[in-house]
């Protein structure tokens, strides 16, 4: 019993730590991965990510990533720009609702196109302490030529100190599923 106890108080440590600031003032470049369901050909790239806070409940984001795959020379640019809400529910955790544009320009040589859609999304972000922050969410994905996807998100960010972190994103949907692993500039 008394191990049990001592273990479940090692596990709570993190959540009586000192909350942490939740900050929507970032900038994030990174590796960038989209795996297309139904395709043994990934995509790989960079991308850049940002989002800045409007007072004290709303905030801007946007991102944009440049893909190429790996068998076939096929590039795919994701381009995201949307407006979220967040409402404090402790000192260390956010609920967050985001709607966002989306666009997916496809260059394949011979064919080339865009897709035009949108996604709205629900989460939580929490801080662990000081160092340790985690997003945890459910979207839809809904638009030209996208029949409509629930995906789930979960991201890590660990703060190197006030400035600077390392971010870790996975988006698991139906149709795709998208990763993104780099440094973080909050400001």
């Amino acid at each position: 019993m008394r191990k049990t106890l001592f273990a479940l108080a090692l596990l709570a440590l993190p959540l009586a730590a000192n909350a942490g600031e939740i900050s929507y003032n970032y900038g994030e470049l990174g590796y960038s991965q989209l795996n297309i369901k139904g395709s043994s050909n990934d995509a790989d790239g960079v991308a850049f990510n940002g989002s800045a806070l409007l007072g004290d409940q709303f905030f801007i984001y946007g991102g944009h990533g440049r893909h190429e795959t790996d068998i076939a020379s096929v590039d795919l640019d994701l381009t995201r720009l949307g407006f979220g809400w967040r409402h404090g529910l402790s000192s260390s955790m956010d609920l967050v609702l985001n709607a966002n544009y989306l666009r997916l320009d496809v260059d394949a040589g011979v064919f080339r196109g865009d897709v035009d859609g949108y996604e709205a999304e629900i989460g939580l972000r929490n801080s662990f302490g000081q160092r340790f922050e985690t997003t945890v969410a459910l979207g839809y994905t809904n638009g030209d030529n996208i029949d409509g996807d629930v995906y789930a998100k979960l991201s890590g960010h660990y703060k190197f100190n006030k400035n600077w972190g390392l971010v870790a994103t996975a988006t698991v949907a139906e149709g795709a599923n998208e990763y993104l692993i780099g440094p973080r500039l909050r400001f």
